[in-house]
């Protein structure tokens, strides 16, 4: 996957994770630090330090799939991790 297309993919879920971002939702926090992150990688911006594995499509997956209604976001944010993790 090439960076541009993975940027785009970053961007489209940070623009459905956005308008979710909420004090009680942590979880949904973590995502989004978490693809902010990934994005500042691709792109080249100062970043903060990772604070560890990523851990984005795992949560994804448990709150937009298994007991949400956004099946589609999870699978986005699950292929977003693979090709960052691969250094893609």
């Amino acid at each position: 996957m090439m960076n541009t297309e993975l940027l785009l993919k970053i961007d489209e879920a940070l623009s459905v994770i956005g308008p979710m971002l909420s004090p009680t939702w942590p979880n949904v926090q973590s995502i989004y630090r978490q693809l902010r992150w990934c994005r500042a990688q691709i792109s080249g911006e100062p970043s903060e330090h990772k604070q560890g594995p990523l851990t984005m499509g795992v949560i994804a997956t448990r709150e937009f799939d298994m007991w949400g209604d956004k099946p589609e976001l999870a699978t986005l944010i699950n292929q977003i991790q693979r090709a960052v993790e691969r250094g893609e």
